[in-house]
């Protein structure tokens, strides 16, 4: 289910692109990257790098992500791969089946498809595993504990610290 991580040059632009709810515990994971990757982006890549919190339908923010006519679009979501749990990879969509894992109507490969179709752009997914996505409480220990080695492995891939 790996794939191995994207080579992303530091010309190309990227549109990276946090994906889940903040209602259901770990599911928030990808919002919460894609805002520490936005803090610690410098202005000097405005011009390079949007930074999208998708929530549960990332899909109605297409045209936004279309307008800005990325290179590649970076996924972040929680991931089932039976890691443990605040582990990250680089996961191929293909590989997770038809079901989507969390609370999103659209299944990552779906989403992918449709965002290289409308955008020409290469697109990857980086799943971090959950520990729990039962509704309530917010991050889980597991997940809060890696935020930050997950953002900063997610921002060096994506040249978001030049």
């Amino acid at each position: 289910m790996t794939v191995i991580q994207p080579t992303i040059d530091p010309t190309d632009s990227v549109a990276v692109v946090g994906i889940g709810s903040e209602l259901r515990g770990d599911d928030a994971v990808g919002l919460e990257l894609v805002r520490r990757i936005e803090a610690r982006s410098p202005e000097s890549n405005d011009d390079r790098l949007l930074v999208v919190e998708g929530g549960v339908a990332p899909e109605n923010h297409s045209g936004v992500i279309r307008r800005f006519d990325p290179d590649w679009i970076v996924l972040v979501d929680a991931v089932d791969f039976d890691g443990d749990p605040g582990s990250g990879k680089w996961v191929d969509p293909d590989d997770l089946g038809g079901e989507s894992f969390s609370s999103h109507k659209s299944t990552p490969a779906m989403l992918r498809t449709f965002l290289a179709r409308e955008t020409g752009a290469d697109v990857v997914l980086f799943g971090v595993q959950p520990a729990d996505i039962e509704m309530g409480d917010g991050l889980s220990s597991a997940i809060d504990e890696r935020l930050n080695s997950l953002s900063s492995r997610i921002a060096d891939t994506i040249g978001a610290d030049r």
